[in-house]
């Protein structure tokens, strides 16, 4: 049976696999796709996705550029700006040509990680200014939210993690909270702006910070538009599974029409159908 259309599952479920066998896989359990980061850089990759006969959304660092860096709409430098930004751009409008939802990116960060670093320590040097990265944050975002509505498809915004390791003295990644959260759609109140909520991130985050989860969720809910499902420790973003007792099943029924994306790393296909049908149960 098909599921809903809101539910897709991430490509990072299918780590390491070529495209065709994950697209194959998708369209013999009649899965919708999203297609993230983790997929190598191939010259023909947004052809292979404008081509896919099955319904498909873009994510964050798709597709992957040949010349690798961190997406960064905070970022000083102006050459990883512009790239960030024109990236987000061409989100917009692949998620247009193939009648997705939306296209979202994560949060900006107030310096500039290698690539190797992401999902590991970060090494930085806490003397930013992080009021100079929010303007910048802001001053991207906008850019992107007037090609978002002449597309008239929305540009979303996802949650940062902070992890342990990478918080020093002071936190160098915005949206890890509600407060960040709120500021940014204080400064910006566009219509076509909204957040897609990872609930793994939120849930390592708060741990961090020393901050409730479900006070922080709940503070967040009337930005959300869509969810990124997976689960961990509360120490590390590790994308495992999510299983009856995963915190977020208990709100679902808050979200039955937001679009949801499970994002588990590397798991069967019996896993997959598994954890989509138990999202799918919940708020039907």
């Amino acid at each position: 049976m098909p599921i809903k259309d809101n539910l897709f599952v991430s490509t990072v479920a299918f780590s390491g696999k070529p495209i065709e066998q994950i697209i194959n896989t998708c369209q013999k359990h009649n899965w919708n796709l999203e297609f993230s980061s983790g997929l190598p850089f191939r010259e023909d990759m947004s052809t292979v996705y404008n081509n896919a006969a099955l319904k498909r959304m873009p994510h964050n660092y798709f597709p992957a550029p040949a010349d690798p860096f961190v997406i960064n709409l905070a970022s000083a430098d102006i050459e990883i700006r512009n790239r960030s930004i024109a990236h987000c751009k061409q989100g917009l409008k692949l998620a247009k040509e193939s009648d997705s939802p939306f296209f979202a990116a994560h949060a900006g960060f107030c310096i500039d990680p290698d690539p190797a670093e992401l999902g590991k320590k970060i090494n930085y040097e806490a003397s930013f200014d992080r009021e100079k990265h929010k303007a910048i944050f802001i001053t991207s975002v906008q850019e992107i939210l007037r090609l978002a509505d002449t597309l008239a498809i929305d540009f979303l915004i996802e949650n940062n993690v902070l992890a342990p390791f990478n918080y020093v003295d002071k936190n160098p990644l915005f949206c890890c909270d509600y407060n960040d959260i709120h500021w940014l759609f204080q400064e910006i109140k566009d219509k076509r702006l909204g957040l897609l909520l990872d609930t793994a991130h939120l849930k390592v985050s708060c741990a961090t910070l020393n901050k409730d989860l479900i006070s922080e969720f709940n503070k967040i809910t009337p930005y959300i538009h869509a969810l990124h499902h997976s689960d961990n420790d509360g120490t590390h973003d590790n994308n495992e599974s999510i299983a009856e007792g995963y915190w977020f099943l208990k709100f679902k029924d808050q979200f039955s029409k937001a679009v949801q994306v499970l994002e588990v790393k590397n798991i069967s296909e019996d896993q997959v159908e598994y954890q989509l049908n138990l999202l799918e149960s919940n708020g039907n």
